[in-house]
């Protein structure tokens, strides 16, 4: 639910539950069944009201008949205004009602706003993935008008009749401040908002329909983040620190698709195989080996528990400029601003706007160079982005005159205390009875982030590594170009080593030669071979009986 694009301001609810099973693409969000689960963002970009461009506000849902209740979801923009009070615009779809309803005014209680309402009875529409989108604009000075596009599955959008609204708060002198995303009994994701110079008339326009196409399959989130970790690095980079942290596995099929399998792959031994590889000769004889190092029978994991720190004060960044500097009719001013790797991210700053009021983020945008000339917060719509130690912010004049930029202030959320910091073990005392304590400290690097996390981690990696695994290196087999790392394959031999058995393909390698390709994989087995006997040994003694103490 964290914004790829923008900033997570707050939540509310229970948004540690995902589903695959009829998520409109990949893994979906769920809301709740009382009251909705909501998550805040605020913009990386600021729109005005008098930009000219539309606001394009989108989402995919899945339609679920719910337990109790109905199956809505609610859009909530809060608009700062230059006259005081903010506007709010609020897009709500009740498909259980099959109803579409646009509210806007100066009360925080949609209900008590101005209306408009649209009935579609395909909303209805139950297990099917569908596109919801609306289309917002600022014709005059009193007056919005919004149009509901609805597609279901894969066929023609639907326009329903334009609306319009009363919105004489805002008076073309507003910024869109912040969204907040309300979910209650149905699938939902893909949530965003644009700005677009027309509104979208195609299926291709309105669903990106033919111009991407799904190119990974992920296993649902386990491990809540409440804090990102500080990362260096590539985007490669980070992935693989997250997958080591987790026990999971990431990676790109030959085909190019990408893959993410969490811990509880390692679970349970498979039982099928996803595909039969034959030995490309007889084996004649097979290495195996059980290293004792594969063995790890008291694992512990360290973490530092967030679930108790919550956002406590602002931590002030400043742009003080000596001089205000002067943006043309139309142009565009950038300042990059250094940051430290360990403050959080700051929220787009908002226009300083001439009510007195003086938010912790704020940029100081005036008609002239003069400080106490006019101040014109909607004539600019500011952006930010945060770039490897570094912040950018962007200020584009949107008015026909000059303005001046007189400096900004940016902020970030200080946490309330320092993280608790625990310790978990989970061991396997048979394990240890026949090979020793075998310790594994194990490093998140801080991408786990609360003690019933670590704990499941903890007994996952025991449970993995409680017994030493074979290995099975240097095994030929007929060339499969199926084959790809992390596979369960069933590895068969009917005439040599009488090999048939399921193993994890851990290592691939591919080679040509004269016109012949051959394919050498190394397998880890998917059972321990049982626990030694020691028929007939006797454990020497940890001293020698016939040598006095020293």
């Amino acid at each position: 639910m964290a914004a790829n694009v923008g900033y997570l301001e707050s939540t509310e609810g229970g948004w540690g539950e995902w589903y695959k099973t009829g998520a409109p693409f990949e893994c979906a969000a769920e809301g709740g069944y009382g009251p909705p689960y909501y998550a805040t963002y605020v913009p990386a970009v600021l729109p005005s009201a008098n930009n000219g461009p539309g606001l394009w506000f989108e989402y995919w849902v899945t339609n679920q008949r719910p337990t109790v209740g109905d199956s809505e979801v609610e859009l909530h923009t809060t608009w700062q205004t230059e006259a005081g009070p903010n506007h709010y615009v609020t897009l709500s779809v009740n498909f259980t009602k099959g109803t579409l309803t646009a509210r806007s005014g100066a009360n925080a209680d949609p209900t008590k706003n101005n209306t408009v309402g649209w009935t579609w009875t395909p909303l209805k529409t139950e297990g099917k993935r569908m596109h919801i989108g609306w289309w917002v604009r600022f014709w005059t000075r009193d007056q919005m008008t919004v149009t509901p596009v609805v597609t279901v599955d894969d066929g023609v959008p639907a326009f329903l009749n334009e609306g319009s609204l009363p919105t004489p708060s805002m008076r073309l002198a507003c910024t869109l401040e912040k969204v907040r995303f309300g979910l209650t009994n149905l699938l939902a994701e893909a949530f965003q908002v644009s700005t677009q110079l027309f509104r979208p008339g195609t299926a291709a326009e309105v669903t990106q329909r033919g111009t991407w196409k799904r190119g990974a399959r992920l296993d649902a989130p386990q491990f809540p983040l409440r804090m990102l970790p500080a990362v260096r690095g590539s985007a490669w980079d980070v992935i693989t620190e997250i997958a080591r942290a987790t026990m999971a596995t990431a990676e790109f099929t030959a085909d190019g698709y990408f893959l993410w399998r969490d811990h509880r792959r390692w679970s349970a031994p498979p039982s099928v195989a996803d595909l039969e590889v034959t030995s490309a000769r007889e084996l004649a004889g097979l290495t195996i080996t059980e290293e004792i190092d594969a063995c790890r029978n008291y694992c512990t994991v360290r973490v530092s528990d967030w679930s108790n720190v919550v956002g406590a004060g602002e931590e002030l960044l400043k742009d003080a400029v000596s001089t205000p500097i002067e943006i043309a009719p139309q142009g565009t001013l950038v300042r990059t601003l250094p940051i430290e790797e360990k403050k959080n991210d700051p929220r787009t700053p908002r226009g300083l706007m001439p009510t007195g009021e003086l938010p912790p983020s704020h940029a100081v945008i005036r008609s002239g160079s003069a400080a106490d000339s006019q101040l014109t917060p909607s004539s600019v719509e500011i952006s930010m982005r945060r770039d490897p130690g570094a912040i950018t912010l962007g200020f584009r004049n949107l008015s026909a005159s000059p303005v001046y930029y007189h400096g900004a202030q940016l902020s970030t959320i200080a946490p309330s205390e320092d993280p608790g910091s625990y310790v978990w073990s989970a061991w396997n005392d048979e394990s240890r009875r026949l090979y020793g304590t075998q310790v594994y400290e194990h490093d998140v690097k801080g991408w786990v982030q609360d003690l019933g996390s670590a704990m499941e981690l903890a007994v996952a990696l025991r449970n993995a590594a409680a017994f030493p695994i074979p290995l099975m290196q240097s095994v030929e087999i007929l060339p499969d170009p199926r084959i790809e790392l992390g596979d369960v394959v069933r590895v068969k031999d009917t005439t040599g080593a009488q090999l048939d058995t399921l193993a994890w393909v851990i290592g691939i390698k591919t080679s040509g030669s004269s016109g012949r390709v051959t394919q050498t994989l190394t397998l880890r087995g998917t059972a321990f071979n049982g626990v030694p006997q020691d028929s007939g040994l006797t454990p020497d003694l940890p001293a020698d009986p016939a040598v006095p103490p020293p």
